[in-house]
C-alpha cells in the first residue's frame, strides 16, 4: 500500500490590535461609575443610618419630675417641756448678749448713704448672677398692613430654663401675649440665639413649655447657662421674705425690682384648676414677665399675664409644679369643665352645707354638663378620692388622663336637704 502524503493547513491566529483610545474610554467610564456608586452609597448611608439607628437604639428622653416638697418640722414641735424651759433660758441669755453686740455695733457704725448704695449694688449683682438660668423668648408672627401687605411682627417675653430631658432644654414662659406666633427663638445669657418649638401650652394660664434641641446649642453656651432651682412657696414663713424680680418685670428684658412677699393666701380658681398666688409690694411696668427669686437664688413665683396687676402678683411655684411637669413631659391633661370654690366654715356651720368643691359654673357642652353636673352641686368624691375643697378637686383632675371614666359623687340640694347623687363622667383632653 502506497504511503500517501498528507498536508495540513497551518493557521496562525493574530491578536487583534489593542484600541488604546477605546480602552482608555472604558477605563475612565468604569472609574466614573465607581465614583458615582460610591457617592450614592455614601449619601444613602448618611440619610438612612440615623433612621436605622433611631429604630435600633431609640434616644431615651428623661422624664421631668420635681422632688416632693417636705414641710420643715419646726424645732419646737420636737421639744419636751424640760428642753423647752432649758432652751428658753439659753435663748434669753443669747438675746441679752446679742443686744449688747447690736448696741456696740450701732454705736460704732452708722448705716449711711454709702452703705445704702452698697446694699443695692449687691442686690443688682446677685440679680445679674441669676440671669444665667433666664432667657429671652422671641415670637415671630405674620401681620397684614393697611395695603394688605405682610410683615413680620416680633414679641418678646422672659423665660426660665426649667429642665434638661437629655435631648432638649425645656423653657418655661408666659406666651399668652404672643398671639399666634409661627416661629419661636430663645436668646441665652451669652446672646446666642436658637430656634425653639412649643412642646405644650396651658391655654388658661398662658404658661408654656418650649423645647430647644441640645444639638443646636453651642458647647460654650451650655457652659454659661444652668437649670433654675425651684423653691417652696406654700410655707407661711415665706411672707415677709425679701425677693428679687428678674427677667423683664418692668417690661424690658434685663430689668430688676426689689421688695418682699406680703401675702401667700391668694387663689385663682379657673376651669378644673386652682392656683396659689403670691402678692408682693413691687410695682412693675406694663406686660411684666419673668420670675421671683429669694436671696438663695431659688424660684418662688412665675409672672404671667393671667394674674397681672399692681402690686405684682405671681403664681406660687409650688402650686404649678404638677402642671409644668405635665407640660414638660407632653402629657395629655384631663378636662371636665367645672369651675368652683371651697365651702367655707361659716357656710358649713350655719347652713349645713357639706364640705367639698362647690360648683359655681359648668362649661357648656363639657363632659361635666353631659354627665349631669349642675351649678350648686358639691363634689365630695371622684373615684376613690374624697374631695373636701376645690384644690383637692383640681389635684384629682391633674392625676387623670383623657378618656378616663370615673364616678363622681355630688351632694345636691333638693329644696330641703342635700342628697347624694352619683354620676359617671368621661374626661376629655384639656387645651
Amino acid at each position: 500500500m502506497e504511503d500517501k502524503e498528507y498536508e495540513f493547513v497551518h493557521e496562525t491566529i493574530k491578536k487583534k490590535p489593542v484600541n488604546k483610545k477605546k480602552l482608555l474610554r472604558r477605563t475612565v467610564l468604569t472609574a466614573a461609575l465607581a465614583v458615582v456608586f460610591g457617592l450614592v452609597a455614601c449619601v444613602t448611608f448618611l440619610l438612612i443610618e440615623p433612621v436605622i439607628n433611631n429604630v435600633l437604639n431609640p434616644e431615651k428622653i428623661s422624664k421631668v419630675e420635681f422632688p416632693e416638697e417636705k414641710k420643715e418640722v419646726k424645732p419646737q414641735e420636737l421639744l419636751t417641756e424640760e428642753s423647752v424651759a432649758r432652751q428658753e433660758v439659753q435663748r434669753q441669755e443669747a438675746a441679752v448678749e446679742e443686744a449688747k453686740e447690736e448696741a456696740i455695733q450701732s454705736a460704732t457704725t452708722a448705716f449711711g448713704i454709702d452703705q445704702y448704695k452698697e446694699l443695692y449694688q449687691d442686690l443688682y449683682a446677685y440679680a445679674q448672677d441669676s440671669m444665667d438660668f433666664m432667657v429671652s423668648v422671641i415670637g415671630i408672627s405674620e401681620m397684614q398692613d393697611w395695603l394688605q401687605g405682610t410683615f413680620e411682627n416680633e414679641n418678646t417675653t422672659a423665660g426660665l430654663i426649667l429642665a434638661d430631658n437629655t435631648a432638649e432644654l425645656l423653657i418655661l414662659a408666659d406666651t399668652g401675649s404672643m398671639g399666634n406666633a409661627s416661629q419661636y427663638y430663645v436668646r441665652f445669657c451669652d446672646k446666642q440665639m436658637t430656634e425653639a418649638h412649643i412642646k405644650q401650652k396651658d391655654s388658661q394660664t398662658g404658661l408654656t413649655i418650649l423645647a430647644v434641641s441640645k444639638d443646636e446649642i453651642h458647647s460654650t453656651t451650655m457652659e454659661e447657662i444652668r437649670i433654675a432651682e425651684l423653691g417652696i412657696s406654700g410655707d407661711d414663713a415665706i411672707v415677709g421674705q425679701p425677693v428679687i424680680a428678674i427677667g423683664a418685670p418692668q417690661g424690658t428684658y434685663g430689668s430688676v425690682s426689689y421688695g418682699m412677699i406680703t401675702a401667700n393666701k391668694g387663689r385663682l380658681n379657673l376651669t378644673d384648676a386652682s392656683y396659689n398666688l403670691l402678692t408682693t409690694d413691687l410695682n412693675t411696668g406694663t406686660a411684666p414677665s419673668g420670675v421671683l427669686i429669694n436671696l438663695e437664688g431659688k424660684v418662688l413665683g412665675v409672672m404671667a399675664g393671667s394674674v397681672s396687676g399692681q402690686p405684682l402678683t405671681v403664681f406660687g411655684i409650688s402650686d404649678i409644679k404638677t402642671l409644668i411637669a405635665k407640660l414638660s413631659n407632653n402629657e395629655k391633661r384631663a378636662y371636665f369643665g367645672i369651675k368652683g370654690v371651697d365651702v367655707t366654715d361659716d357656710a358649713h356651720k350655719e347652713m349645713n352645707v357639706p364640705y367639698g368643691a362647690y360648683v359655681t359654673e359648668v362649661v357648656s357642652q363639657s363632659p361635666a354638663m353631659r354627665a349631669g353636673v349642675s351649678n350648686g352641686d358639691i363634689i365630695t368624691k371622684i373615684g376613690d378620692h374624697l374631695i373636701s375643697s376645690y384644690k383637692e378637686y383640681r389635684a384629682v383632675i391633674m392625676s387623670l388622663s383623657p378618656q378616663n371614666v370615673v364616678e363622681m359623687t355630688v351632694m345636691r340640694f333638693d329644696g330641703t336637704e342635700y342628697k347624694e347623687v352619683i354620676l359617671e363622667i368621661t374626661a376629655e383632653e384639656a387645651e
